[in-house]
């Protein structure tokens, strides 16, 4: 072989090096995440040092592929992205096989993944609903607590012993909250539930509760209160009125105003202080008597 041809082909093999780079590998570990139908793409973060990576999901169902002539669809909220993960909650919106892949961009370098199998909506994992049942008010609230925001549930309600006169009610609007009047007296209430998603026909139970439905004693408890504070309100003000009758002169023999002797006028303020004394500080005194006098010309 030749020089030249040699340095041909090594200049060939050099301008694809450049220009056509290998093709990355590909993202690991992709898994579709569904509960309660929410659809959340999952992926391992690539295995390649880049200065910047980025991730751009598309989808494609039964219609995309027989009608679009295979046309692959972008996840609207998953173009560009840095995170590891995708709603497709939205764009996954019928019953259909649904093939997915994902685009890796190290720059400037891209290269496809594509889910191993495809994916359907009905395949979410449906869990079901907590009920809660409360007794305290008037009527009783019966709550389920879901993410789902279209579903229906049928609500069995029964007294305990008595199954066979079972009611039934459909709580069609989210949050799912229902009042029912129920007689009070220490009786007992059965409630069951099923949820049901009709979008991809799936059914979850709910499981049984029977309650103690109590005498609702709060219209007598809180009258009752506002009584006794009333009451305590008023002695309390009977008892400083009482108070500031009986014993105002002892306060006032105590602590009055006294006379400034004229004397002391040029030295003190204009306006007179007030002078209290404790009774129990003042000096004893002893009573002082004065022999009389007789002045000349008296008799």
């Amino acid at each position: 072989m030749s020089s030249g041809l040699i340095k041909s082909l090594f200049s060939l093999l050099l301008h694809f090096t450049i220009n056509y780079p290998s093709t990355l590998p590909t993202p690991l570990n992709t898994s579709m995440h569904s509960v309660n139908m929410k659809h959340i793409l999952k992926w391992s973060p690539l295995q390649v040092s880049c200065s910047t990576v980025n991730y751009s999901v598309q989808f494609q169902g039964e219609y995309e592929f027989y009608k679009l002539n295979g046309t692959w669809m972008n996840a609207y909220d998953c173009q560009e992205i840095s995170e590891n993960r995708c709603d497709l909650t939205h764009d996954l919106a019928s019953n259909s096989d649904y093939s997915i892949r994902i685009n890796t961009n190290c720059d400037g370098q891209k290269s496809w993944t594509q889910l191993p199998a495809t994916f359907n909506r009905r395949d979410t994992v449906l869990l079901a609903p907590k009920m809660t049942v409360n007794v305290e008010r008037d009527p009783i609230q019966v709550g389920f607590s879901t993410t789902l925001s279209d579903m229906t549930v049928n609500l069995k309600v029964w007294k305990e012993g008595d199954e066979q006169n079972t009611l039934i009610y459909a709580i069609r609007a989210y949050p799912y909250h229902f009042s029912i009047a129920a007689h009070r007296g220490r009786e007992k209430m059965c409630f069951r539930a099923e949820a049901v998603v009709e979008a991809i026909n799936k059914i979850c139970s709910i499981d049984t509760q029977c309650v103690t439905i109590p005498e609702h004693t709060s219209d007598f408890v809180k009258p009752t209160i506002v009584s006794v504070a009333v009451v305590v309100a008023v002695a309390m003000a009977f008892i400083l009125g009482w108070s500031a009758t009986h014993f105002g002169p002892q306060i006032k023999e105590i602590c009055h105003r006294e006379p400034i002797p004229s004397v002391l006028l040029d030295d003190w303020p204009t306006r007179t202080p007030i002078l209290c004394a404790d009774v129990s500080l003042l000096e004893p005194t002893e009573l002082l008597l004065l022999p009389r006098v007789q002045v000349e010309g008296t008799v």
